[in-house]
């Protein structure tokens, strides 16, 4: 009846495998820490005065690399033509068309599989007169077309087909 409270070795050993529990499942939790650490990081959007969507923080999947679909976000490292506005940060844009997709633009005006996308609205900012960008192609393979959702986004209308190996991860919405 009072054996368990007369038995102090008893007491201490149950004390100790309570904290060696604790301690193992705090190791646990710091390498799962580490790993999502490793795996996910926070991206704020860097481009206040040409933002090109309409979110302000993505969290980023690092080991996401592709397959890559239509309307998927990805957070990339822009190429040289696209670094007049964005520099060498790392930018998030939705992709729009995919490897075989179609893309033109008539009039300052980009279609994607015939479908309208929008206006080219920084032309005179870039220093082009109208129609320079008038064109149409096919996204060649191991690259996708990324485009923005506001009209002042710097986006594939304008510096063409972003390379797959400038991809960092696909990147969720946080806020």
């Amino acid at each position: 009846m009072g054996t368990r409270a007369a038995d102090p070795g008893r007491a201490r050993r149950g004390w100790h495998a309570r904290l060696g529990v604790s301690l193992g499942l705090g190791l646990l939790l710091a390498l799962g820490v580490q790993q999502a650490g490793q795996r996910y990081r926070l991206a704020l959007d860097v481009q206040k005065y040409y933002s090109c969507l309409p979110f302000d923080a993505y969290l980023v999947d690092t080991r996401a690399r592709g397959p890559f679909e239509r309307g998927a976000l990805v957070q990339f490292v822009a190429p040289p033509a696209a670094e007049r506005f964005t520099g060498e940060f790392e930018v998030v844009k939705l992709i729009a068309a995919v490897s075989g997709d179609r893309w033109r633009i008539v009039a300052d005006e980009l279609y994607v599989n015939d479908a309208l996308w929008g206006r080219l609205p920084l032309l005179s900012r870039l220093g082009l007169a109208p129609g320079a960008l008038d064109g149409a192609g096919i996204v060649p393979e191991d690259t996708v077309f990324v485009l923005g959702t506001t009209p002042t986004s710097y986006d594939s209308r304008y510096w063409g087909p972003l390379p797959l190996e400038n991809v960092r991860g696909s990147a969720h919405v946080v806020w």
